[in-house]
This record gives C-alpha cells, structure tokens and sequence, in this order.
C-alpha cells in the first residue's frame, strides 16, 4: 500500500511538470485530456468543519497525599506484644494499632499511688501541727496581755506557728508532686496502646512482634487520612496573571485561583468519577519553576485514590466563542506548518496553512449517522483568518465546508500538482478526490501483543 502511494505521488507530481511544459509549448488542451485520463479521482473520508463554543480545559501535573499524614512512633520504650491492624487497611480513629509491654509501667503507675497516699498523710500531720501551734498563738496572746505568761513566751509560740506553716506548705508541694508523678505513670501505661490519631490507612508495619521499642525511635508505620484526599499541583503563573488581569476578577472573593473545581486523570488515563475543589493558593510565585502551589480536596469514599500517586488535573479554564474544529487527525504537517485540506467547489483538494490550538474531547456527528465522543483540535488561520480563506473557496458558511481527514498526504500531492497546473494557465485536467463520509474509529497500537495469543 505504501509503495502503491509513493508510485501515485511520483505521477502526481510528474503530471504538474507535465502540465507545465505543456504550457510552455502552447498545448494546453492536449496536456489537460492527457492529465485528466491520469490523475484518476482520489478517495478521502471528510467531516463537515465543525463550529460551536468550546469549554477550554488546562492540565497541570499533581500527586496525591493524604490531608493528615503521620509518623507513628513509640512514647515509651518497651517489648513490642502485639500488632492488632493489618497491614494497608482503613484504620478508625482511636482505634488500637500496637501493644507494648505495660508491666513494668503498670508497677510504676502502683508505686506513684503509693507515694501519693504517703505525701497525703503527711500533709493530714503537717495540718495538725499547725492547727496545734494556731491554738497555742491564740491562747498565749490572751496570756500575755494579762501578764500571766512571759513576752518571749508568746513569741516562741509564733516561731513555732510559722514553722508550722512552712511544713504544711512543704507537705502539700509533695503531695501535688506525687500526684503528677502518679498522672505521668499513667500517661506512660495509657502509652502502650498505640492508636490511630485520625481515621485513615495504615501502611505496613516495620516492626515485629517482640521487638524493643524505644521511645522517639524507630517509625512503627505511617498513617494517611484519604477520603477526603489531598491534590498538590502546580500551576504556571502566567495563568495566574491572567486571573488577575482578567475584568470578572473580584478581589473580595479572596483565593486568586484560575479555578475553582477540578477533575483528576489517574496514571491509566481514566477521569476519576468525582470532582475536587481548590482549598488553598500559595500567595508567591516560585522564582526557579515560575509556578504556583495549589492544594485541592477531592472525595474519596470507595479508596480508589491513594497517597503518593501520580494524577493529571483538568480543569474549565475559559470558553473559546464559535471555534472552528476538525479532527485532530485531519491536520497535515509540512516544514514545521500544518495544514487541513478540504474539498472545493469544483471537487479539487485546496490546503489551507494553520495552527492548531487546544485540543479536546466532544460528541460530534459520524459518518455513520451517529454521534460519538471524537478528539478534535481548534484551529485559527496562519496566514489569513480561516473564514477568509474559506470565502476565497466560495463558502461564506464554514459548517459547509469539507475537511479531508483520511487521505490528506495524497490530496496534499493532488493540491500541489493542481497548484502547478492553476499556475501553467490549465483550465481542465486538475486531480479531483471522491470524498465519502469519515467513521471515527478509536486509536489503537499497531505492535501487535506478544501475550494476546498465550
């Protein structure tokens, strides 16, 4: 088949310099019969060009994390009894992770009891003694004024009140001691259970059951909380300038964001089935990447989505009004140009120079009387604006015009050599197409599978 096509170009264009010589030698007529018994019409699928408003979608490059993410490490050092969750599942919060040892801290929780009940003895000691020197002031004060007792007397006795006092004080300070000394045994024993600190997934463990586990070392396992899960992306900033620069922009909504909702594109290509939402902008540019930081949320009920996962974030971004679309397909690249060809009035193919713009996904018409989710590419002229071009074709109305999609490399060799002709002064004897109606048809890999007969 290739060959075939390289054998038909070869005569393509070996009729224009045909027609050209012929020209020169003033045989027009003769040439035109000549070349119109050649150029036999060329078969091409077209598709009407297609105008509508375009929602304009951006994709930037992201990953997934948790929106809490822990270390989960030991507070106290012990033997590792137990691990109760299995590894990589959903994990409640409060729920029991690990058990260390509690028996030694069990002992130190009853050791602190019991030095809370002797500093509360002597502090019920400290208060008699003092109640008894606050007696002893009182009667001395009345004994001194009637002369009965001596003046040192009744200041032996305030000595000793405030002596009194300095012990209860002190018995107080080691009761309240003792009992914090007490609430740290029990802080410590509460500690030998490990709990999930929020509802999330628990990676796998890297310790073992019987392992001495010291307090502040080794992580035992990582925690992630992921539904709702976290999206960091990036965005470039000059998406950003154009937020701010744009006449709907109100600065009293707060968040500069190009965006508000957003889908994510897994590493396999599937669009996750929910959407997520902007929470957060960081308020600078990045000066080494010319980027902006974005944080999203996005449900995550069933756990399809897991941290660490690498995503394609798309997002509405803007609307291009009465765009012109063809097939992305339909394009023909040539010295760094890229042209569509379509179908004139009088049957030729006429290509035309311009630049493809954003590429989408839409419901278009086939040529089998369905509509089909089809990749279709927006283009501008580069020469002329499009609808231009087209007049000089005879179609003031672009939905009227064919574009070739299947069969441009040819029609673009038939253009060429028409081209020439046009140019010699020919009037007949230009190549035409025989234009059918274009079924789309999905992309698939041409390297055949070496597991698919196995």
């Amino acid at each position: 088949m290739r060959t075939q096509k390289v054998m038909i170009g070869m005569a393509v264009l070996g009729l224009a310099c045909a027609g050209l010589s012929a020209c020169k030698d003033q045989k027009m007529q003769g040439a035109g019969n000549a070349a119109a018994r050649q150029m036999a019409p060329l078969s091409v699928s077209v598709m009407n060009l297609q105008q509508q408003d375009v929602d304009i979608e951006s994709t930037w490059f992201g990953h997934l994390r948790g929106v809490q993410e822990a270390n989960i490490k030991p507070e106290v050092t012990g033997k590792l009894l137990k691990q109760v969750y299995w590894d990589g599942t959903l994990c409640k919060e409060g729920e029991v992770l690990f058990e260390i040892d509690p028996e030694s801290y069990e002992a130190a929780l009853s050791q602190a009891g019991a030095a809370v009940a002797v500093s509360k003895a002597s502090v019920e000691q400290a208060l008699a003694a003092d109640d008894q020197a606050a007696k002893d002031v009182e009667r001395y004060s009345k004994l001194v004024d009637s002369g009965s007792i001596s003046e040192k007397s009744y200041t032996d006795a305030l000595h000793a009140r405030r002596r009194t006092q300095a012990a209860l004080a002190l018995a107080k300070a080691a009761e309240q001691q003792a009992i914090a000394q007490q609430e740290i045994a029990r802080i410590n024993l509460k500690r030998c259970t490990i709990r999930a600190p929020f509802t999330g997934v628990a990676s796998k463990a890297n310790v073992s059951m019987g392992d001495l586990i010291v307090a502040g070392g080794e992580t035992l396992t990582t925690m992630s909380s992921i539904d709702p899960i976290r999206v960091d992306f990036v965005v470039p900033g000059k998406q950003i300038l154009a937020k701010l620069l744009a006449p709907t922009y109100n600065p009293d909504e707060g968040m500069i964001s190009p965006v508000k909702n957003f889908r994510v594109v897994l590493e396999d290509g599937t669009v996750y089935n929910r959407e997520g939402e902007v929470v957060a902008v960081d308020s600078y540019v990045n000066s080494s990447t010319g980027t902006v930081n974005f944080v999203g949320h996005i449900p995550n009920p069933d756990l399809k989505l897991r941290s660490g996962a690498a995503v394609r974030v798309k997002a509405k971004t803007g609307v291009e009004k009465n765009a012109l679309l063809v097939p992305s397909r339909a394009l023909v690249s040539s010295m760094n140009h890229r042209f569509i060809y379509v179908v004139g009035k009088d049957n030729t193919p006429y290509g035309i120079d311009v630049i493809g713009g954003e590429e989408v996904t839409l419901e278009m018409p086939n040529g089998d009387g369905k509509t089909v989710p089809m990749l279709m590419q927006i283009i501008t002229g580069r020469v002329k604006p499009l609808e231009e071009s087209l007049k000089e074709l005879g179609f003031d109305n672009p939905k009227d015009v064919q574009v070739i999609v299947e069969g441009g490399q040819m029609a673009a060799l038939y253009a060429q050599a028409n081209m020439g002709m046009r140019a010699a002064g020919a009037k007949e004897g230009f190549g035409t197409v025989n234009p059918r109606p274009f079924i789309y048809t999905h992309p698939m890999s041409t390297t055949p599978s070496v597991t698919a007969k196995q």
